[in-house]
C-alpha cells in the first residue's frame, strides 16, 4: 500500500468514526437557514482534514481538533456567504448609479469608504467584544454565538450590545451617521 493509499484510507476512516459528530457540530449553526448547504460544510471539513493528514501532523484529540475544524469551516462559509452577498450588493449599486446619473461616483467611494471605517472601528473594539460584534454582523444569532463560544447568551448579549455601543461611539467620533449610513 503506498503512503497516498494509506493516508486516503485513514482519511476514510476518520470520516466514518466522526461522521455524526461532524454532522451535529455543523447543524449547531443551523447554516441551511443563511443558504448554505451542510454537503458543502462538509466537504470543507473532509479537505481539511486531508491536508491535516498529508501533512503528517500528529492529532493526540481528533474529537476536539475536528470540532475546531468543523467550527472553522462554518465560519469560513459565513465568510464566504458575506463576501458574495458584498460583491452581489456592490455590483448592484454599481448598476443603479450606472442607471441613476444622480448617483456620481463620489457618493459610491464614500459608501465604500464608509464600509472601510466600519471594519477599521469594529478592529478597534476590546477583543472579546470584536469577536461577538463581527460574528453579529455576519448575521450570526445571539443564540448562535453563545453555542460558537460556549458562553452564557446573557454574556454574549452583554458583550454585543456593549460592543456595539462602543462601534457607535468610535463612529461618532468619525463624524459619521450610522443611522442612515450617510457620512
Amino acid at each position: 500500500m503506498t503512503w497516498d493509499e494509506k493516508k486516503d484510507k485513514e482519511l476514510a476512516d476518520i470520516i466514518d468514526r466522526f461522521s455524526s459528530y461532524i454532522k451535529a457540530g455543523i447543524q449547531k449553526y443551523n447554516p441551511t437557514k443563511f443558504g448554505i448547504e451542510i454537503d458543502d460544510v462538509i466537504q470543507d471539513v473532509k479537505i481539511k482534514i486531508w491536508k491535516i493528514l498529508h501533512h503528517e501532523k500528529k492529532i493526540e484529540n481528533y474529537s476536539s481538533y475536528i470540532k475546531k475544524i468543523v467550527d472553522s469551516s462554518v465560519i469560513d462559509q459565513f465568510r464566504k456567504l458575506k463576501r458574495e452577498e458584498g460583491i452581489y450588493l456592490f455590483e448592484k449599486n454599481r448598476k443603479i448609479s450606472e442607471s441613476h446619473q444622480s448617483h456620481s461616483k463620489e457618493a459610491l467611494y464614500d459608501e465604500m469608504d464608509i464600509k472601510d471605517l466600519v471594519g477599521k472601528a469594529v478592529d478597534g473594539l476590546i477583543e472579546s467584544r470584536r469577536r461577538v460584534v463581527k460574528l453579529y454582523l455576519l448575521n450570526m444569532s445571539i443564540e448562535e454565538i453563545s453555542l460558537y463560544f460556549h458562553w452564557s447568551k446573557d454574556k454574549t448579549r452583554n458583550l454585543l450590545y456593549r460592543g456595539l455601543n462602543d462601534l457607535k461611539k468610535i463612529l461618532k467620533e468619525k463624524n459619521i451617521d450610522y443611522e442612515n449610513n450617510a457620512k
